[in-house]
Formats: structure tokens, C-alpha cells, sequence
């Protein structure tokens, strides 16, 4: 998969980022219609956005006949990649999300340390993104309850 992630030089908001383009991460995956990964990519966005911008442009495609129409085409980071792979379920996706899987242990053991200041800097903000994260589901379950209790006790 670590080929698949190249240097995009189209004109994104921020050029030079790593990122690996929808249908390639698919046909790695094992995709029978690789154009699915579109459909999750969509149920997912506001996941993929806490991890980072999700990144598209509008492509032209020939369909049947010699039409043509514009497809949205995404642009994952490696994170958002991850995600997706994770959540994909092909033979192909489930293979590699044992081996994040073990590389994440390794690391939680403390097997994997940070290389340097910017690297300790960046796993700081993960944390902080994480806890965050973790504060707004609460909220989010707490206000769920607080309804339901509402609805109750109008009865």
C-alpha cells in the first residue's frame, strides 16, 4: 500500500501532500466495483474530515455510449486511508488492517518511540484530537439520555 501513496502535485489546498487517490486505494483493496469506495468515502466524511481535510476535485469519465459526465474523485491522506481500510472488509483490506493493528500494539507497548521533537509533537496532537473526541461523544450520549428522560417524563 506504501506505493500506492504518492506525492500529489495537482493544484489542492495544500500542494505536495501525500495522499492516495480513491480508485488506486480500491483496486489495492480488492474491490470488485473499485467506484464503492465512494459510497463509504460518503458515509464517512465527517469522520475522515477530523483527520484532516478530505481532499476532492471533479474528474471527467466517459461513460456508455461516449457520454460524458464529472465524478467526484477523493484524495485520502494516509489516516483517512487507514480508516478506510479498516473499514472496507475485503480479504486484501483485512490483511492490512491486521498489520496497522500490530503496529499499533508495538507501538502501545512501547515498542515504537517517537524520532524526534516534531514526531513527539505530533503524537501530543493525536492524543489531544482523541480526548476531544472522546469529550464530544459523551456529550453527545449524555444529551441522548437527557431527551429520552425528557420524553419519559412527559408521560
Amino acid at each position: 500500500m506504501t506505493d500506492l501513496i504518492t506525492t500529489n502535485a495537482m493544484p489542492l489546498p495544500t500542494s505536495a501532500a501525500a495522499t492516495i487517490v480513491d480508485i488506486q486505494l480500491a483496486e489495492a483493496l480488492g474491490y470488485q466495483r473499485p467506484t464503492d469506495i465512494r459510497k463509504m468515502i460518503k458515509r464517512n466524511s465527517a469522520i475522515l474530515e477530523a483527520m484532516g481535510s478530505l481532499r476532492h476535485s471533479g474528474v471527467m469519465i466517459e461513460a456508455g455510449k461516449g457520454a460524458r459526465r464529472e465524478v467526484t474523485e477523493y484524495h485520502l491522506n494516509r489516516a483517512q486511508a487507514a480508516f478506510i481500510i479498516a473499514k472496507s472488509g475485503t480479504k486484501q483490506a483485512d490483511n492490512l488492517a491486521v498489520k496497522m493493528a500490530e503496529v499499533f500494539a508495538l507501538f502501545s507497548e512501547g515498542g515504537l518511540v517517537a524520532a524526534d521533537a516534531a514526531a513527539e509533537a505530533k503524537l501530543a496532537g493525536i492524543e489531544a484530537r482523541e480526548t476531544e473526541r472522546r469529550g464530544l461523544i459523551a456529550a453527545e450520549e449524555r444529551e441522548g439520555r437527557d431527551a429520552a428522560f425528557a420524553i419519559l417524563k412527559r408521560r
